[in-house]
């Protein structure tokens, strides 16, 4: 039984699998035919479009793991809510809101770098530049601007779209890890009056973004000095998402910890809690 409230956006999650099916139908067209995309033996679908069918396939994900957080979370919805409430801390609160936001640029840092991806893998850029951190000697290839009109480059140029996949890999590893040591390591987070914020799932939500983070950018490296074999390859699609889903995880877990809360007092913050989750 769909519980109440979420029949709308289970009307809105299958209408994005249909359109998931049409924009696969697009992407296969430039692979057909007189709209095929280049001239090699090879059946190759237009880069944009490749990017285009995976980020639907994984902004759906997105809406169905932040669905499925919601519904599995509903019978403990009124116990955490009142927990938060006996042990009001704002200092953590401004910490947690902090950390959320930072979650929550973590996770569409992750979703950019993922369809960054999608476009090494539709210009087979994974098997140019097989070196790191320098592009075959150096640290920005020559060949990055070169086709015309100049946006080309973003979608066409191997030199280019790999170069952004690095920068967007190593930024979100670097970011994934300095959020869980200021989530993990700070004191305001380990104080006791913390603790209705900072719960368990925040914890292992910050353990798992920094790590699984950092694993994925050690295996993107190992994929592209072995000249991306397919196993590789496909592990590294797959530790993307899990890099994303650690970031959804973490972000759902801190849903609470909004700004608005934050600029209210005690009194109003029981308020408008409890008329959200108590009622």
């Amino acid at each position: 039984m769909i519980p109440r409230g979420y029949q709308g956006r289970m009307v809105g999650l299958l209408a994005m699998g249909g359109t998931q099916g049409l924009v696969g139908w697009w992407m296969v067209k430039s692979g057909l035919g007189d709209d095929r995309f280049d001239d090699s033996h090879e059946i190759r679908v237009r880069p944009i479009r490749l990017a285009t069918h995976l980020t639907m396939a994984v902004v759906t994900y997105s809406a169905l793991l932040w669905t499925g957080l919601d519904i599995l979370g509903l019978p403990h919805q009124k116990t955490m809510a009142e927990e938060a409430l006996k042990m009001f801390n704002k200092d953590a609160l401004r910490k947690a809101i902090r950390i959320r936001s930072g979650a929550i640029g973590l996770t569409a840092l992750t979703l950019t770098t993922i369809v960054s991806g999608a476009l090494v893998a539709g210009n087979d850029a994974g098997r140019a530049y097989n070196t790191f951190p320098m592009m075959n000697d150096e640290w920005i290839p020559s060949e990055i601007a070169d086709l015309t009109p100049w946006y080309r480059n973003l979608n066409e140029n191997t030199a280019t779209v790999q170069f952004n996949h690095r920068v967007l890999g190593v930024s979100t590893a670097v970011g994934a890890l300095s959020l869980a040591g200021i989530g993990l390591l700070s004191p305001a987070t380990k104080a006791k009056s913390a603790a209705a914020l900072f719960t368990p799932q925040v914890r292992i939500g910050l353990y798992a973004v920094g790590t699984s983070a950092l694993g994925q950018m050690l295996l993107g490296i190992t994929t592209l000095l072995q000249y991306c074999p397919l196993p590789l390859a496909a592990a590294h699609q797959v530790g993307s998402i899990v890099v994303l889903t650690s970031g959804i995880y973490l972000t759902h877990s801190l849903r609470y910890a909004r700004p608005a809360l934050a600029r209210l007092n005690r009194d109003a913050i029981v308020k408008t809690v409890s008329k959200k989750v108590l009622s």
